[in-house]
């Protein structure tokens, strides 16, 4: 056993324990706002540092994967920032196993791993190769029975905490056939659709897949985590990243994007899409994709879009939006005010501890005297 899982387990994590009841009344605060009601907007703190990550080593990016309390320790210091902040921030860790480990499950491909950046898929199949694999090639390998291990051991270990485990990073159909394809994918669409669809169609299974063991372990009783102090309706549990998604056209985002996303939405009953970039047309589907479905969009650029217009448009679908942005607090509060007198912002911030107050006053202030400006 590591020497630092003496303090976890005898110090810390009855510490945590003891705060339980306040995360979990964080997590109905926000499902109550993803139910729209009137005048609640949930503000997700991070402090910047807490004394207690102190006491915990750092370790790089390789060596977690191979060790579930390396792992454990790595994504336990990040939620401490979040577990001793105010505001409305559920902590919670993953197995962070990277963007292309769904990816494995199909042709004997593997991640590379990289002590000082996130592991990656350098490895790739042949648009000929994918067109011979089926449903019956997909299993779940070594990369992914590892990451789930991992889940496992976490939520063992935080059991009591109300710090929750949350998915593996999960990617849309259209980031998984890039990941899997490589630099072919841009070629596909144009050369062979037919088998982009084939692709696209395995890409989806994977997912399934691999969410449903995610799902199985987390076994949700009314929400799901996600990153930044999120949580998501058990009903909605999917966090689906679009990044590839910015680099198509509005032809191929109808064609591909679009159906296959949605009936990965379908199969779980729907989420929030996240993307990296900017693409107008991919901004308009995903804010009018089905709102039983979509129910929130996440950017990664957030200075690259207009927020309060993009808060309006996701208003009249009755969406929200959630994550860092270029606004000032007050603004950012004002402009996710609906009509109704709900906001559609959920606010993230990472701050001191001396500023966090703060933060909070802004926030209750603009709700108590702002009003729908659109």
């Amino acid at each position: 056993m590591l020497p630092e899982m003496y303090y976890v387990q005898q110090e810390l994590l009855p510490m945590l324990r003891e705060r339980a009841g306040d995360y979990r009344a964080r997590a109905q605060k926000q499902l109550r706002q993803w139910r729209h009601e009137k005048g609640v907007v949930s503000v997700l703190l991070s402090l910047d540092h807490v004394p207690q990550q102190d006491l915990l080593p750092k370790y790089d990016l390789k060596e977690i994967h191979d060790d579930p309390e390396k792992m454990f320790i790595s994504q336990l210091r990040s939620a401490l920032c979040t577990a001793f902040a105010q505001g409305d921030a559920v902590p919670s860790v993953r197995a962070n196993v990277g963007c292309g480990a769904f990816c494995t499950m199909l042709g004997g491909l593997e991640q590379t791993y990289f002590p000082d950046k996130m592991p990656w898929l350098l490895q790739h199949l042949t648009l000929d190769q994918l067109k011979s694999y089926t449903s019956a090639d997909i299993v779940l390998s070594d990369q992914m029975r590892r990451g789930l291990e991992q889940m496992r051991y976490m939520k063992q270990m935080l059991e009591g905490t109300g710090i929750e485990v949350f998915p593996m990073d999960l990617q849309g159909p259209i980031d998984m056939a890039h990941l899997l394809l490589g630099n072919e994918f841009f070629y596909a669409f144009y050369d062979d659709p037919d088998a982009m669809h084939h692709v696209l169609s395995l890409c989806v299974q994977m997912d399934c897949l691999g969410m449903e063991k995610c799902l199985e372990i987390i076994a949700p009783e009314s929400y799901v985590a996600h990153y930044n102090g999120l949580v998501l309706p058990k009903d909605h549990p999917l966090k689906i990243s679009e990044d590839s998604s910015t680099l198509i056209c509005q032809e191929h985002l109808e064609e591909f994007m679009r159906p296959y996303t949605t009936a990965l939405f379908e199969r779980f009953g729907g989420g929030y899409i996240h993307y990296c970039g900017d693409n107008a047309h991919l901004l308009k589907i995903a804010v009018e994709l089905e709102p039983k479905l979509a129910i929130g969009l996440n950017f990664g650029n957030p200075e690259r879009h207009d927020m309060p217009q993009v808060l309006r448009m996701l208003a009249q679908y009755g969406k929200c939006f959630y994550g860092r942005n270029q606004l000032p607090v007050d603004q950012a509060v004002q402009a996710g005010i609906c009509p109704d007198g709900s906001n559609n912002h959920f606010i993230v911030r990472t701050c001191s501890a001396d500023s966090q107050q703060e933060i909070l006053e802004t926030v209750q202030r603009e709700m108590e005297n702002g009003e729908c400006n659109w």
